[in-house]
């Protein structure tokens, strides 16, 4: 017997395959939106019924799904990052998904939670009880209208966002750190400080996270390092100067990308204006 018949569903029922307990768009090539959610439930009609709505109302391609927590986790560690997670409360008898969502705000503080469940009277005075970055709640089955209206409170939360800070949470702290405040970033491990004007602060993310959410002028000259180009003193035998006479290392691999961009960006800055223009 086939997995998918145990499961009770075949190929044509969705759009979509089953992969180590996710369930992924089938077409690679689809356009992604700007920003995507996923669904996380052990119930495969469940899962499928909001994946495919949020599709109509986002567009194809805009949630994935996972049918087993620990997959959801290993794709935000591989580099996937959500807006919001519809988060299935009950698992096997058990409210395993507060304890996620939990979980999931010190491994990604931004991403909301929208709960799903068939039982609300159970659970809805459990779910404040764990910190969560928690955006709503919705009874299953899913009505497609209230589903709507929670994305739309995840997109216009997504719009209010200062885009000239960088968000960061360590364990009960949230910190909206100005870009320009930022010296430089350094990991170790899963723990990553952001080197400050005023002090040093630590989050849990990947470094490569958090260099994706910095503007242009910022580079990752080392797989531990990634340094604000204004506060560059000068850049010689494999390593940055910075203004406060702080050395920062860069790769062999990296060292002629950044030679690079540092002076392409020195020249842009140092370049006059053409007649006709002024600086904004």
């Amino acid at each position: 017997m086939a997995f998918s018949d145990i499961l009770g569903y075949n190929e044509s029922m969705v759009q979509g395959v089953l992969v180590k307990g996710a369930l992924v768009s089938a077409d690679k090539e689809c356009q992604r939106p700007m920003m995507k959610v996923a669904v996380c439930s052990n119930d495969l009609a469940a899962l499928e019924q909001v994946r495919m709505m949020t599709g109509r109302i986002w567009g194809e391609g805009a949630c994935d799904g996972y049918l087993e927590l620990r997959n959801l986790f290993l794709a935000i560690e591989g580099g996937e990052r959500y807006a919001a997670v519809l988060l299935d409360v009950q698992w096997e008898g058990e409210p395993r998904g507060i304890d996620a969502a939990g979980d999931l705000f010190f491994t990604a503080p931004e991403t909301r939670i929208i709960y799903m469940t068939r039982y609300p009277e159970r659970y809805v005075q459990q779910i404040f009880l764990t910190p969560a970055n928690v955006s709503g709640f919705l009874i299953r089955p899913v009505e497609e209208g209230l589903l709507e209206k929670n994305l739309q409170k995840v997109l216009e939360a997504e719009r209010r966002k200062d885009p000239n800070s960088l968000l960061v949470r360590h364990k009960s702290t949230t910190r909206s750190i100005r870009f320009e405040e930022i010296l430089y970033l350094e990991s170790a491990g899963h723990m990553v400080t952001i080197h400050t004007r005023t002090g040093s602060h630590r989050c849990y993310d990947r470094l490569e996270h958090l260099y994706e959410r910095l503007p242009e002028y910022f580079i990752q000259c080392h797989k531990s390092y990634v340094v604000n180009m204004n506060e560059i003193r000068r850049m010689e035998k494999g390593q940055v100067w910075m203004d406060d006479e702080m050395k920062i290392p860069i790769s062999k691999a990296r060292y002629g990308a950044t030679k690079a961009r540092y002076h392409g960006y020195m020249e842009r800055l140092l370049m006059p204006p053409q007649a006709g223009q002024t600086h904004a």
